[in-house]
């Protein structure tokens, strides 16, 4: 089940402030430690997640850290936390974004448990894998580190 036939199934989508919108290949959707609750979906096209990373102590470059596609979302954790964003994404091509109100969509699942529960579940879920993923990435790194390192 996608985010989006899960949001209509619980009404939501009738219920939270949304709106689609376009982008084009490079167009910046999100940047980096900019404030924001927006929950967003990919109904077309892909997306890069990128992180401006301290490469030396002088110097810094953006580099991908994800790719998305079409029935993905991104935005989840600034539902969650009022931290700034923890990374921009940027259009990889044209792509066209449902964008639902972050606070609406809270205040619908709390005022709607019954309903808000399966939202809540699937977002943690998916969570969870990115997790998982970051942390099989994250092992992989340190391996290389350790055997460049002689350890």
């Amino acid at each position: 089940m996608s985010l989006m036939s899960l949001l209509e199934e619980t009404g939501a989508k009738n219920c939270v402030p949304w709106h689609m919108k376009t982008y084009n290949k490079g167009d910046v959707i999100v940047e980096e430690h900019s404030p924001g609750s927006e929950l967003f979906l990919i109904c077309r096209g892909n997306v890069n997640i990128v992180s401006n990373l301290q490469i030396t102590a002088d110097h810094r470059e953006n580099k991908g850290i994800a790719k998305l596609s079409a029935e993905d979302f991104f935005g989840e954790i600034g539902l969650f936390s009022e931290e700034l964003r923890s990374a921009s994404v940027v259009a990889a091509n044209d792509c066209e974004i449902a964008i639902f109100d972050g606070d609406a969509l809270l205040e619908f699942m709390d005022a709607n448990p019954d309903k808000g529960y399966p939202i809540m579940r699937f977002l943690f879920a998916a969570l969870v894998q990115r997790m998982r993923n970051n942390n099989i990435r994250a092992n992989a790194i340190m391996g290389f580190y350790l055997r460049e390192a002689g350890y």
